[in-house]
């Protein structure tokens, strides 16, 4: 069982630098005169029209057939919340909204509602442990993003959008595991298919696709593969092995892993408030992930009796 939940852990870190990626891209894609809609739905159908060959060359066919019969319902449901809700209202929060501001609301909120939801399943309120992981957590993102000097939460289009996103992404992984969706190609496909016709609704065309640069069209393809097939193919994959609330959890590293790439790659040293921020949140997912609190009270109470 630890074994499991260590190779969730790995899986859910892996999704967080995959989707450390969405922000810098949507914007690069903005400025090349794409709307959100746009932005939103292209890398939806790309990554559909990426795994169909996939599917047909990997005989996978029959299952994914089967697969989506059993599971539309399902399907649905985790398709409207993870791609729909998640997708459609962060590009628009983009558009709107500086990205550090955006990335700290929506992570903000889907922890906060991911616990929240797990609480209320199990018909509980919310443990010290757990009050104080979302609270570690939720402050450290704080210190990261409030850094750069553009984080500004003020209600607005923007915020309202990347609360929604927020909500969105927290639903779709509470139900994603409650529902046993799984994790694979099948899933996968099921997903982008079903989140494709949803994009469809609110999609509206301003740029033609064949009008884009190459770099333009680069960058949509590396959003399909990266954060959309990538980062959701681990984050399903973690959510067979650990918690929702875990992986919620571990995902905030994202914004941790972009100061480490911004330092490696570009040389921009991150400031000791980021770094603090950055501890803070591994903080939290130790003490929730390892049990930090139990151990120290079972070892007061070892102590006390001896």
């Amino acid at each position: 069982m630890k074994k499991a939940k260590y190779i969730g852990i790995i899986y859910a870190l892996l999704a967080a630098i995959f989707n450390g990626t969405v922000g810098v891209m949507s914007v690069k894609l903005f400025q090349a005169g794409l709307s959100s809609s746009e932005v939103a739905f292209y890398k939806c159908l790309i990554g559909l029209l990426i795994l169909i060959p996939v599917i047909i060359l990997s005989g996978k066919i029959n299952i994914t057939a089967q697969f989506v019969k059993s599971k539309w319902i399902v399907g649905l449901i985790c398709a409207f919340l993870g791609f729909f809700v998640l997708y459609h209202f962060e590009t628009k929060a983009y558009t709107t909204t500086n990205v550090s501001t955006v990335v700290f609301i929506l992570f903000g909120s889907a922890t906060v509602f991911s616990f929240l939801l797990s609480a209320i399943s199990e018909k509980r309120i919310l443990s010290l442990k757990e009050v104080i992981t979302i609270v570690l957590s939720v402050y450290g993102l704080y210190l990261i993003f409030s850094q750069d000097g553009e984080m500004n939460i003020t209600l607005n289009e923007g915020l309202i959008c990347a609360i929604i996103a927020g909500l969105g992404y927290g639903g779709f992984l509470f139900l994603s595991r409650k529902f046993r969706f799984g994790a694979g190609i099948p899933q996968m496909f099921t997903l982008l298919l079903f989140g494709s016709i949803y994009l469809a609704i609110p999609f509206d065309k301003t740029v033609s696709i064949s009008s884009l640069d190459i770099w333009s069209i680069a960058l949509l393809i590396l959003l399909a593969i990266l954060p959309t097939i990538g980062g959701f193919w681990c984050t399903t994959k973690a959510l067979t092995l650990t918690s929702s609330q875990s992986v919620q959890l571990i995902e905030l590293s994202e914004p941790i892993f972009a100061i480490v790439f911004s330092l490696l790659l570009l040389g921009q040293m991150p400031s000791l408030v980021q770094m603090a921020g950055g501890g803070f949140i591994f903080a939290s997912i130790f003490l929730h992930e390892f049990n930090i609190i139990e151990r120290l009270a079972l070892y007061w109470r070892l102590k006390k009796t001896m």
